[in-house]
């Protein structure tokens, strides 16, 4: 079967309703509120936290610290940490994820997931492991689970695993897509496990090397963004490192060291040059502030340089194992390639009012207009080298073709 003939034929198994997700009573369901996009608001930044205290005594025992280290601290420092103490995502929080503007996102990622694994022979009825890096408020998750149980996936062929370091994150999510959950023994490679009101099992991970090796389902969405980066640049004595520092003001800024630190030897490789893809940037109440100033408060994020994300994946044929790489593709690309407005013109259809078709608009519109999502954000996937011959045969969708696409 043409694989692009699954998304319409998905969109008929699909029922158009609402996105809900399970609750606590066998049989019901609770409905994912979702902010319309035309309400967001973008608050000033808040207050100073102590963190800032703490960075600057590292400073001075240490000497300068690398962005790699300075983001580090800021995202996971226990007390502080952004992402450690408080709910980040979402209207009220510091910025919005394409999954929670609307559930089209998911059930089209879903979608997609499950078209791609009929060409390896895979199915309902085969043990699959989904793993999500950093699930967020489990929303995509729950989305993705929704489209499963209607394209004919049993409780018994699945099992979560997300990779979480914020407690405060992981109750969020244990708590939208759990009847139930609990922590492990210290000894246990996950540290929380649950189970969702159909009976999936959920487990939660630290450690990603922690996860049992099985055919999986990995899912990274706006994760590598916030993962700690070194920061370069190229002087007329070569590569240098931006580091941060303490001025006689007492403030952070950047400043270039002086002779080549360990890291630009070990990590300065071809086909890295100067582009433009290595600044950080922090977002607080949906707003890009200073990076440096209120530590914690903010989140930090980079531009993802994807042709980096490529060569750490890709390998030589000749290796035993490496990865096929496809992308990366901008969001309004993958969408469109992906059949959404499609799926958009079923759940529009079966809106129950104007006000809630309305809604439904200005959430595509937001994630594929390109002042918005549709341009900053893209799409980048990893396949098995053994699917090579497969992909040649069935090209991947979303995706132009195996080359790889610039943008």
């Amino acid at each position: 079967m043409n694989t692009r003939s699954l998304f319409r034929i998905c969109n008929k198994l699909i029922r158009p309703s609402i996105a809900c997700t399970p609750c606590r009573h066998a049989g019901t369901y609770k409905t994912v509120k979702r902010p319309d996009p035309s309400t967001l608001k973008m608050p000033a930044p808040g207050t100073a936290p102590k963190l800032m205290e703490i960075i600057k005594e590292k400073i001075r025992l240490k000497g300068p610290l690398s962005v790699a280290e300075y983001m580090h601290i800021v995202i996971t420092n226990p007390t502080e940490g952004y992402y450690m103490k408080k709910e980040t995502i979402g209207e009220s929080g510091d910025f919005i994820t394409s999954p929670e503007i609307s559930q089209l996102f998911g059930e089209i990622v879903a979608i997609w997931f499950y078209a791609e694994t009929q060409k390896m022979g895979m199915g309902p009825g085969k043990p699959l492991q989904i793993v999500e890096l950093g699930p967020g408020k489990g929303t995509l998750m729950s989305d993705v689970l929704r489209v499963l149980h209607r394209l004919g996936y049993k409780p018994n062929d699945l099992s979560l695993h997300l990779v979480e370091i914020s407690d405060t994150m992981q109750t969020v999510q244990a708590h939208r897509l759990c009847a139930s959950h609990k922590g492990c023994e210290v000894d246990s490679p996950h540290y929380c496990e649950g189970e969702t009101t159909s009976g999936i099992k959920v487990y939660w991970y630290y450690d990603l090397k922690k996860i049992p090796c099985n055919f999986s389902w990995y899912i990274a969405h706006e994760f590598f963004d916030v993962l700690p980066i070194h920061k370069f640049e190229k002087t007329e004595e070569g590569w240098r490192e931006l580091l941060i520092d303490i001025d006689e003001n007492e403030k952070l800024y950047y400043r270039i060291s002086a002779k080549e630190t360990n890291n630009v030897t070990n990590l300065i490789r071809p086909p890295l040059d100067g582009g433009d893809r290595t600044e950080l940037e922090a977002f607080h109440k949906h707003k890009v502030v200073n990076p440096l100033e209120n530590p914690g408060a903010s989140d930090l994020t980079a531009d993802v340089d994807f042709s980096q994300l490529r060569v750490a994946a890709s390998m030589t044929p000749g290796d035993e194992n490496y990865a096929l790489v496809v992308g990366p593709v901008t969001q309004k690309e993958f969408l469109r390639r992906t059949q959404a407005e499609a799926r958009l013109k079923v759940l529009i259809d079966h809106a129950k009012s104007d006000e809630q078709k309305e809604t439904l608009k200005a959430a595509y519109e937001m994630l594929i207009d390109p002042e918005k999502m549709g341009e900053r954000f893209k799409f980048m996937a990893f396949y098995p080298s053994a699917m090579a011959a497969i992909l040649e045969k069935y090209p991947p969708i979303g995706f132009s073709n195996l080359e790889k696409e610039t943008k």
